[in-house]
């Protein structure tokens, strides 16, 4: 009898994949040398550990921990969900989120992942029995310190309000310095061809056209907008005034500002710096802007996008107006209106219908028994068209009487 011995195969034992976050909260020198860092310690530690493999350094810097808008921070949880991270290390809980809710809920989804979180200065792990617990409560007293600082910080920032000094900022044409707003040359002739070519007539959309085919570029470096370039034409800093806590953050954990219509005083400091703009220009700029919305749209100009439907097309279900879209077929673009409830991507709840512009202004000339279209005219004549979702839009005219624009029975050109 022969017996052979087999020899037991070789098994490799799977190595963890571990992942670093890391976060500081401003992007300043110092800090960007804690940043380097922390990265340079997840570096060696991951490396210096059996067993441990490396999964990656996710990091966001100048980023505060009560921010939605955390790049690395939504990559890491991202490949974490995605299964190719184990263990997840960071610095503290306050660096991986200072919100309980969202903390405990992210935490929870990458349990539930079999991801587990380890916080180093707390020394807790995720997985573990006690973990989460521990968690909660310390959790708790991150987010309270973190109200705490946001509630001094605000403190400082509004204390200095009634005393003529803002906080800083650094609208386009400027640089903030000292308590101060400097004049950037480059960019406050672009300002300045900004409000002239408004003046002239040209519309904010044919300017920026002109700008970035001209190969001038934001402070970003990105192309100019046109809905920013239109806030310029109402800012009062251009002529050295500043309107301080205009907007305000009615929690720490919103992130973005509300506008301010009467819940906290505001403050005007006049002559607070050396204007771009001519106050005599200003002056024109807002009285154009009031004429031009009073005459059916806020960009009603012989080269403006728009035309004398902008803001007069008005859904009866929702309120709100309809607004100018571009759509292609077959190569080939067209222009419609829809109300803008619907263009938001969030479904139809109005159940409106889009409506080509071509065969709506052949509808409303025809009704109106003009020879053709005409901004002027029509804009004289129909201070409102109220659009239903059965396709029967109704014309307000100037002298207080009406007409029905049947725009199913007349022929619809289908969107």
């Amino acid at each position: 009898m022969d017996i052979t011995l087999l020899p037991s195969p070789t098994v490799v034992p799977k190595l963890t994949r571990v992942a670093a976050y890391v976060r500081v909260s401003r992007d300043s020198e110092r800090l960007t040398h804690s940043h380097s860092a922390q990265v340079s310690h997840y570096n060696q530690l991951i490396a210096a550990t059996p067993g441990w493999t490396f999964a990656g350094i996710y990091t966001d810097l100048g980023q505060t921990g009560t921010t939605t808008h955390r790049d690395g921070f939504t990559r890491l949880i991202a490949d974490a969900l995605a299964g190719n991270i184990d263990i997840i290390l960071t610095k503290s809980i306050s660096r991986f989120a200072r919100n309980t809710v969202d903390l405990l809920a992210t935490v929870r989804d990458m349990k539930q992942a079999g991801v587990a979180v380890r916080f180093e200065r707390e020394h807790i792990d995720t997985l573990t029995a006690d973990g989460e617990v521990l968690l909660t409560l310390l959790a708790s007293f991150a987010q309270a310190e973190s109200e705490s600082i946001s509630a001094n910080t605000t403190w400082g920032i509004r204390s200095k309000y009634p005393h003529g000094r803002p906080h800083s900022r650094r609208p386009y044409g400027y640089r903030f310095d000292h308590g101060m707003l400097h004049i950037i040359n480059t960019e406050a002739s672009i300002v300045k061809r900004v409000f002239d070519e408004f003046l002239a007539g040209h519309s904010p959309e044919a300017t920026v056209e002109r700008l970035n085919a001209e190969g001038l570029r934001s402070r970003s470096g990105a192309p100019f907008r046109a809905s920013v370039t239109r806030t310029w034409l109402e800012n009062p800093t251009y002529i050295g005034t500043l309107i301080c806590q205009a907007y305000y953050r009615p929690h720490i954990a919103n992130p973005t500002g509300t506008r301010n219509t009467g819940q906290l005083p505001k403050y005007i400091i006049t002559d607070h710096h050396t204007p771009i703009i001519d106050k005599t220009v200003f002056d024109a700029v807002q009285a154009e802007l009031a004429r031009r919305r009073a005459s059916g749209g806020r960009a009603l100009t012989p080269t403006g996008g728009t035309n004398a439907l902008t803001h007069r097309i008005h859904c009866t279900t929702c309120g709100r107006h309809y607004q100018r879209r571009t759509k292609a077929r077959s190569g080939r673009t067209y222009k419609y209106w829809w109300c803008e409830t619907a263009t938001k991507g969030h479904g139809n709840p109005c159940d409106s219908h889009q409506l080509r512009e071509t065969h709506l202004q052949h509808l409303i000339t025809t009704r109106l028994r003009l020879p053709g279209w005409d901004n002027a005219t029509i804009v004289e004549t129909i201070t409102r068209i109220d659009a239903g979702p059965d396709y029967q839009l109704t014309a307000h005219l100037s002298d207080g009487s009406t007409i029905p624009l049947d725009y199913a029975a007349s022929g619809k050109e289908a969107c």
